[in-house]
């Protein structure tokens, strides 16, 4: 049978013959969706996606959250276009490289110098390998209110999925939970003196600020003036002054979304280390790390101390991902994108709240996070996420052709993204309403309930 001659549904049942998992991330696995989700996807153009079925969506999604201004953005587009033409890659170091590195330390306050990768889980652990050097100390601290920081062992290890891992390196990550002191005063106080690194994400879902009141989510929230007593992300920068620690903010999600800088950079907040990736391509392969001199250097040729291999792949100067970056980062910055994230995601957060007052759903549905970076959530009575209620919801948006798994505004997403998604989620709502009623959440799935990718067995 040829492709032409296949669904959506055949080309990815046979995917799975042929790739473990049927996709290359596992967040996109079938598994995570409803049954009724679309297969195999064959195009795309700004906030809208086909299948191979020519069936199209309009998405929120965009990839693992990849775009920043939306689909085959032609500025981005033409610019890798005329850097492949002139090469791909090149025997030494291309003018690309020196390029984007000179945009990235002038743009990026805590940027002394910098190193591509092509995707977070490289640049991620080069940070790790950077911190145990600088500090001596084999210990890393991660937030374990966030999911994933890397597929490497140090990471994968310490979850549930930790099957082919290494023991003896596990052991070395420790765990925290955001907004709490006390769970990192605990393991400072444990391990005084070996803790070498301090990794998360600057924000998620929840402010920094661990009093209620400072809680603003909107942009306008969190511009303080620089006023940051009690902010979490302040006791963190404090408290790895104080014990020679290395601070690394992972801004794989929140950088694009909550501005071309990231988020940390609206708290004034400065880490030793940073990662960047996902959106500053716009779906393009290319991921960045960036900090202090004297630690990046670590990984470089001219200094007296032991040399850190650091990050040497063949494609980290391949010249595609480093124009896509360059060209989405200008792009971005001239036309103010970061308003337009800001904007629509405080409106369609609105248009959320609204849809689940019209269907009666308060106990069960709800919308959270910062404007620029929202959340639906499906709970049931207790407020615990529902995962049959979840699946059954995007059941329901699937079939009125909005892929919304998780949101990722795009310069893209406008008025007309939000009147299409504001009917749906109207239509979807009161069909969650009348199953509830009816105790027929489970009876209304087409198929199996979403899992977790962490888990130990299939």
């Amino acid at each position: 049978m040829t492709i032409k001659n296949m669904t959506s549904q055949e080309i990815s049942a046979a995917l799975h013959r042929l790739v473990p998992g049927g996709s290359h991330t596992y967040s996109k696995g079938d598994d995570q969706f409803p049954a009724n989700a679309p297969g195999v996807m064959a195009r795309g153009k700004g906030a809208y996606c086909w299948d191979t079925d020519g069936r199209r969506y309009l998405d929120w999604a965009m990839g693992n959250r990849v775009m920043s201004l939306g689909h085959a953005h032609d500025v981005v587009d033409d610019a890798v276009i005329t850097a492949l033409r002139r090469g791909a890659n090149f025997t030494r170091p291309g003018v690309l490289e020196y390029e984007l590195a000179e945009y990235l330390t002038a743009l990026l306050p805590d940027a002394d110098m910098v190193k591509f990768g092509k995707n977070g889980s490289d640049v991620v652990t080069a940070a790790v390998k950077l911190a145990r050097a600088h500090t001596g100390r084999r210990y890393v601290l991660v937030c374990g209110s966030h999911p994933f920081f890397s597929i490497h062992d140090w990471f994968i290890g310490s979850t549930e999925m930790n099957s082919g891992t290494v023991e003896s390196e596990r052991g070395y990550t420790l765990k925290f939970t955001y907004n709490d002191r006390a769970s990192v005063e605990r393991v400072f106080d444990e391990y005084e003196g070996q803790i070498a690194a301090v990794i998360l994400e600057p924000v998620k879902n929840d402010s920094p600020y661990e009093d209620p009141r400072d809680s603003d989510l909107t942009r306008e929230g969190i511009a303080r003036g620089g006023d940051n007593t009690g902010n979490f992300l302040q006791y963190l920068r404090d408290k790895t002054r104080a014990t020679g620690t290395v601070l690394i903010f992972d801004e794989m999600i929140a950088g694009m979304r909550f501005g071309l800088r990231g988020a940390h950079y609206h708290y004034g907040i400065s880490p030793d280390l940073a990662t960047y990736g996902k959106a500053i391509s716009n779906g393009y392969s290319c991921s960045v790390l960036s900090g202090r001199r004297e630690i990046m250097e670590l990984g470089g040729i001219h200094h007296d101390r032991e040399r850190v291999f650091l990050l040497s792949q063949t494609h980290g100067s391949e010249t595609v991902g480093l124009a896509a970056t360059l060209a989405t980062m200008r792009h971005y910055d001239e036309h103010d994108v970061e308003s337009h994230i800001w904007k629509t995601g405080a409106r369609l957060k609105q248009q959320v709240r609204a849809a689940i007052a019209e269907a009666g759903l308060g106990e069960h549905v709800r919308i959270i996070g910062f404007d620029a970076n929202p959340q639906i959530l499906c709970t049931d009575e207790s407020g615990a996420y529902w995962p049959t209620l979840h699946t059954l919801f995007h059941q329901y948006m699937m079939a009125r052709d909005v892929l919304i798994p998780w949101i990722t505004i795009t310069e893209a997403h406008g008025e007309a993204e939000l009147e299409i998604t504001r009917n749906a989620l109207s239509e979807s709502l009161s069909c969650l309403a009348r199953d509830l009623s009816e105790g027929a959440v489970e009876t209304r799935l087409e198929g199996p309930a979403a899992r977790p990718v962490f888990r130990k067995f299939n």
